[in-house]
């Protein structure tokens, strides 16, 4: 089952799909740091990851 993460900052459209939760987690690191100039806490990474239901 695929993996997402979105975003929750305002006016961000950010949004990772991938079938390996470890991809996601990298990518979302790297989206913070690189757009928002930040960290993110691996426990608020580990909130915002869902598990896409595949349509």
């Amino acid at each position: 089952m695929p993996y997402q993460f979105e975003c929750s900052n305002q006016n961000c459209e950010f949004l990772i799909r991938s079938s390996s939760s470890e991809e996601v987690r990298r990518l979302v690191r790297a989206h913070v740091r690189t757009v928002h100039n930040g960290r993110i806490d691996p426990v608020d990474v580990e909130r915002g990851i869902e598990q896409a239901e595949l349509a």
